[in-house]
């Protein structure tokens, strides 16, 4: 059986780093793992797409329409287009509620929905929608708001939502975190706390 996971968020968000850590996480588990992701736009700050699968299934890296198990984003908006890859059956959510204004949005003085709204875009699409702000605990707690990556994994290990161990994923941060690691293993400890109180993903 294999899981698809799609990671998504903006460039210089980190999105690549904890994709890394989802995969050396399957991968420590002796899982087949398999990824791609798209370049371009996200060395400007635009979109960047991710996918993650694992499993005794997975032989291409590619997730097809609607087959997304997980869509795990970075940033609100960024969990809209991934709609094409939801699955009103099967697809969970888990979006961290840290804005990223477009630059074209910026220069138009266009207005950023806001996360009721974007949450109402994903529904007709969504098995469950979860919103954190981890990046704003993270920002409280540790002063660098990019470990909220991190929290927001730890909510989706947590919760169940995705299905790798607690000890493969803190093995996976320590073997591709190269600064802040002790931080980055708290920031993880604080999302599972946040994740297991979820028991919406543990029935």
């Amino acid at each position: 059986m294999t899981f698809n996971v799609m990671l998504t968020g903006v460039g210089g968000e980190g999105v690549l780093t904890a994709a890394a850590i989802v995969a050396s996480a399957a991968q420590n588990e002796g899982l087949s793992v398999h990824g791609l992701h798209l370049h371009g736009l996200a060395q400007r700050g635009g979109t960047i797409p991710t996918f993650v699968r694992f499993g005794k299934g997975a032989y291409s890296p590619g997730i097809m329409q609607a087959d997304a198990d997980l869509v795990l984003a970075f940033e609100p908006l960024e969990a809209a287009r991934a709609t094409f890859y939801a699955n009103k059956k099967k697809t969970l959510f888990i979006i961290n509620d840290w804005p990223h204004m477009p630059v074209y949005a910026n220069l138009l003085d266009m207005p950023y929905p806001n996360m009721t709204d974007i949450v109402k875009r994903i529904k007709p699409f969504a098995k469950n929608v979860m919103v954190f702000n981890t990046h704003k605990v993270a920002l409280e707690k540790f002063g660098v708001a990019i470990l909220g990556n991190t929290m927001l994994i730890g909510v989706a290990v947590g919760s169940r939502a995705l299905p790798l161990k607690e000890t493969s994923v803190r093995n996976a941060i320590t073997a591709n975190v190269r600064r802040n690691t002790d931080k980055n293993l708290e920031a993880f400890k604080i999302g599972l706390n946040m994740g297991k109180n979820m028991e919406i993903f543990s029935k």
